[in-house]
């Protein structure tokens, strides 16, 4: 065994989880994926007189690519389930949707805009009031880690990354004086939201909120649920690294095969770290490898510890298995910024599962990781 997979093989922790999945960034099922928004042909007969597999993708939600996969009885069914994926995670993007506004609306936009003790709260969707109250308390549960107020500073780090990233000059990253004139009013405690009367408003005319660390696991969430009560046997959905799965493939194989993209600094996406078998449950990853820009030789990506303003240390990745794809989403993003041992703790309360991926390379995972997977568990005993 290697000095690294000794190292490996030291850091397990953690109780093993029941239902999970887990991808890195990218994921596929091994049959090859289809155009934006079309259906391929059913192919090959299945084992035993199975449902054929059908997939389908889009490009206009959160920012990324979402990717849905199930088997059905017919194409007119699979259809019926890919309406209520397009429907959903559309619908769903609207209210999040710090840029833009749409009509007849109320979204987080709408929020920030009217931010400030003269404006009076608004009434919003129901939905959009379930993810604040998560939110909110998931700040106090990672220890500050997740803190969906931090948008005046998230902002500045935004617009740094779009000008370098756009060739402007001159090249610069946002100064410590900058971040903590940003940072003067980001408490979650000044997000007031009437409960029962569904209604929202922010305390400061300066603040900002930003559901990037919570809003697409819990937009995946609330669509697999609707895919369960639609009667969905065995599917998954991808949004850009953030995964869901409904059951068994329904092909004769046990479980989901899954790929695991390594972390790396090139173009080249293909280079595998591990695969894994899976079936119901949900995975998150963050990483440093997606949305960053260079300055000097150094990375500066999207993931801002809030007690320094500036972009975590320590990790290329962390990816969190959880049957819940919005605590998934809140626990991947505190497990990146946390030290080890506090995201340990966070992640055993939950019944979470996870594997890092340090910057010099070195992966640690729970132990109940191990037996999901093939290749680290193999290279493991060797």
């Amino acid at each position: 065994m290697s000095h690294n997979m000794s190292r490996f093989r030291g850091r397990f922790f953690g109780a093993a989880l029941s239902l999970v999945v887990l991808v890195m960034f990218a994921v596929w099922t091994w049959s090859g994926r289809t155009e934006s928004g079309s259906v391929p042909k059913i192919g090959e007969n299945l084992i035993g007189g199975n449902p054929p597999k059908f997939s389908m993708e889009f490009f206009d939600t959160f920012d990324t690519i979402v990717s849905f996969t199930a088997f059905a009885e017919s194409e007119e069914e699979f259809q019926r389930y890919a309406e209520i994926v397009r429907g959903e995670m559309s619908r769903l993007h609207r209210l999040f949707d710090i840029y833009h506004e749409y009509d007849g609306l109320l979204n987080i936009k709408t929020i920030n805009d009217n931010a400030g003790a003269e404006n009076a709260p608004l009434r919003v969707d129901r939905s959009l009031v379930d993810l604040l109250e998560r939110a909110k308390a998931a700040y106090g549960d990672t220890g500050g880690a997740v803190n969906i107020a931090l948008g005046p500073v998230l902002k500045i780090w935004h617009d740094s990354r779009e000008k370098v990233l756009a060739g402007e000059e001159p090249v610069s990253i946002p100064s410590q004086e900058e971040l903590r004139q940003a940072a003067i009013h980001v408490s979650v405690e000044d997000i007031l939201i009437d409960q029962e009367n569904s209604m929202v408003s922010l305390r400061h005319e300066d603040m900002r909120l930003d559901l990037g660390a919570v809003a697409k696991g819990y937009a995946v969430q609330k669509t697999i649920e609707c895919l369960r009560e639609a009667g969905m046997r065995s599917g998954l959905i991808n949004a850009g690294g953030n995964v869901a799965i409904i059951g068994k493939p329904l092909d004769g194989r046990g479980a989901w095969n899954i790929g695991i993209h390594a972390p790396t600094e090139e173009e080249d996406r293909s280079k595998i770290l591990d695969v894994l078998r899976l079936t119901d449950g949900a995975a998150v990853t963050s990483g440093n490898d997606q949305r960053y820009f260079m300055v000097g030789g150094r990375r500066y990506h999207h993931i801002i510890d809030p007690k320094t303003f500036f972009p975590a240390e320590g990790l290329k990745s962390v990816t969190v298995l959880h049957p819940d794809s919005a605590t998934a989403d809140i626990l991947s993003t505190a497990a990146f910024i946390l030290p080890l041992d506090k995201a340990r703790e966070l992640l055993l309360r939950h019944g979470a599962e996870a594997l890092w991926v340090t910057e010099d390379g070195t992966k640690m995972a729970t132990r109940g990781y191990l037996p999901l997977s093939k290749i680290m568990a193999s290279a493991d005993k060797s």
